[in-house]
């Protein structure tokens, strides 16, 4: 019962939904805790927790331990070059370009996005990055800026050579790079989350509103709404555009990249609205508009893997979700799959996200159908979500184990491979 009840103050502390990574993730950090604290049970931990602050912190800090690394899912950094170089310093002639990062979790990605803003021209004082986060551990880490090789992981071209230098530890970012993020500790569910700033023309809130349940996801994409300027851009993770209310922002069409702009208001408010405000919700790129790629693209390590076909593997999309009837969006999903409609299958399971956040078997669907599209590092996310929600799917390890001897890991594929042997042998 304590543990139910340390769960709800986290919820109301944070927002964090404990569905979302597993009550016994939530659990064993608050044994992890009760044995720093030195108390006997979970009951004497909470009665700390309710008057401590920074125990509270430390929780936070305990549970809160996600997974980055520079450039992660390229598209959306592309996409960002080609609105500022293309849109925005056009119409803001001497402004300075705005970003916030939440949560910017370790500093690769507002990192990454300085990198982007400085190769296509910025200097560091045209443009401002806040990077807000509220695990304060990985905030000290992200100011000193040296990261290992888990931070590179393919995709972000020869910046490395340009903006790090080695150092005993790995690599170090270079100064002017560090020096251009603000590294701040906040909690986006405060009331008074980065009140009295200004606005922000492009916000990163990548792979946060997983976490949260619908009501939490609305009362933050209020927020995010409300700190974005007339034309910004706002930019979720790939399992998340189900959550995004459309009536507070309007989707830019760019596969791989999950990015929208902000609406004025709800639909039928804009007959009020000034010209501009009007001309803000109108798509920013016209449809099939090609533009120089910024990033460069190096080669992933590991051999090329082409995407499988979806009719050769032995369980078939239909067969992942058992049980499913023609109502339900993933019975359709894999249905759409197994045709080879993998945009309609795809849009399916994100829908089905945006009502469940907490589904694995739509994670692994997903999965799936991205693999079958050739986008390797999202489905090897997606993978990685659907088993950090059910420990026990055997599918999810399967396909992990292949994604890690494709990458030369054949540490953690024998460790997948093993986990899903025993499952098997369970049974």
């Amino acid at each position: 019962m304590a543990t139910k009840v340390i769960e709800e103050f986290l919820k109301n502390a944070i927002g964090l939904d404990s569905t979302s990574i597993g009550s016994v993730t939530v659990d064993r950090s608050v044994r992890r805790r009760m044995v720093e604290c030195k108390l006997p049970d979970e009951e004497a931990y909470f009665k700390l927790l309710t008057v401590s602050p920074p125990e509270l912190q430390a929780l936070i800090d305990e549970v809160t331990v996600p997974e980055t690394w520079f450039f992660r899912g390229v598209e959306p950094f592309r996409l960002l070059a080609e609105y500022v170089s293309a849109e925005w310093r056009a119409a803001n002639p001497g402004k300075v370009f705005r970003i916030l990062s939440v949560p910017c979790s370790s500093g690769e990605e507002p990192y990454s996005i300085a990198m982007v803003l400085m190769d296509i021209g910025l200097a560091k004082d045209q443009f401002n990055i806040d990077a807000v986060d509220i695990n304060t551990k990985i905030i000290d880490r992200a100011k000193l800026g040296v990261y290992g090789r888990n931070s590179f992981r393919g995709d972000e071209g020869d910046v490395v050579g340009r903006y790090f230098h080695e150092v005993e530890n790995g690599y170090a970012i270079n100064d002017i790079v560090r020096g251009s993020v603000n590294f701040m500790h906040k909690n986006l569910m405060d009331k008074d989350f980065l009140c009295g700033m200004q606005t922000y023309d492009a916000i990163f809130c990548r792979n946060l509103l997983i976490y949260f349940d619908r009501p939490t996801q609305t009362m933050a994409l209020m927020k995010l709404h409300g700190l974005l300027a007339v034309q910004g851009m706002l930019f979720v993770g790939h399992a998340e555009s189900g959550c995004v209310d459309n009536a507070l922002f309007s989707i830019v069409r760019r596969e791989g990249a999950f990015a929208y702009r902000k609406s004025i208001g709800p639909k039928g408010d804009n007959d009020t609205a000034s010209s501009e405000e009007k001309d803000a919700n109108k798509p920013i790129f016209k449809e099939g508009s090609n533009y120089k790629k910024n990033i460069k693209r190096s080669a992933r390590s590991g051999p090329a893997a082409g995407p499988p076909a979806i009719k050769a593997m032995k369980t078939t999309l239909a067969e992942a979700v058992p049980g499913g009837n023609e109502e339900d969006f993933l019975a359709k999903a894999a249905q759409l799959a197994d045709r080879g409609e993998l945009d309609e299958a795809g849009w399916l399971c994100e829908k089905q996200l945006g009502l469940d956040a907490c589904s694995a078997d739509a994670y692994y669907l997903l999965a799936v159908i991205r693999e079958a599209q050739g986008h390797l590092q999202f489905a090897q996310e997606l993978f990685h979500k659907a088993l950090y929600l059910d420990p026990k799917h055997y599918q999810a390890l399967i396909h992990l184990a292949g994604h890690a001897e494709r990458q030369g890991n054949l540490a953690a594929a024998a460790t997948y491979r093993t986990r899903a042997k025993r499952l098997v042998e369970a049974d």
